[in-house]
């Protein structure tokens, strides 16, 4: 590919990320993500959390597979979550080597909390765009997916 194609794919994907780091900083200050006065959560937590709440009848094993880290640095993760009853973890009965997440009270809360916002912000944004155009933008970012996650496995 030529040079000024190369450097104009370069400035195009680094307005894309300038974008979105001030979208997430804007609904931050307008307070439209959800803060737990009580729950003080970092990054990781949060992150797992995320991917708790979107994957149904997840382990330990998953998440470390997904995030690509030990399962002692999600042991550690989960561990502080349970503390804060964010997270419950039971002895799967089918296999007892492998341990149920489910949701604590204060994991509750913020799954429904975590729902709100993500219903405001269709609403307020979302729909105001033309279903065609957002179709569009999830193909596009879907056939990246699909060519960063291929170039994963080659």
């Amino acid at each position: 590919m030529e040079e000024s194609r190369v450097h104009e794919h370069q400035v195009i994907f680094q307005e894309i990320v300038e974008m979105m780091k001030r979208i997430e900083r804007d609904l931050i200050q307008q307070q439209q993500l959800p803060t737990f006065d009580i729950i003080s959560l970092t990054k990781r937590q949060e992150s797992i959390l995320m991917y708790i709440f979107s994957n149904e009848n997840v382990t330990m094993s998953d998440i470390a597979a997904y995030f690509d880290i030990s399962r002692s640095a999600v042991s550690q993760t989960l561990n502080k979550l349970e503390e804060q009853d964010i997270i419950v973890r039971s002895i799967n009965q089918e296999n007892r080597r492998e341990l149920n997440l489910s949701l604590g009270k204060n994991g509750e809360k913020l799954h429904q909390e975590y729902k709100k916002i993500e219903e405001m912000i269709v609403q307020n944004y979302f729909s105001q765009i033309k279903i065609e155009d957002l179709r569009q933008v999830r193909d596009i970012i879907r056939k990246l997916e699909g060519m960063i996650v291929e170039g994963e496995n080659q």
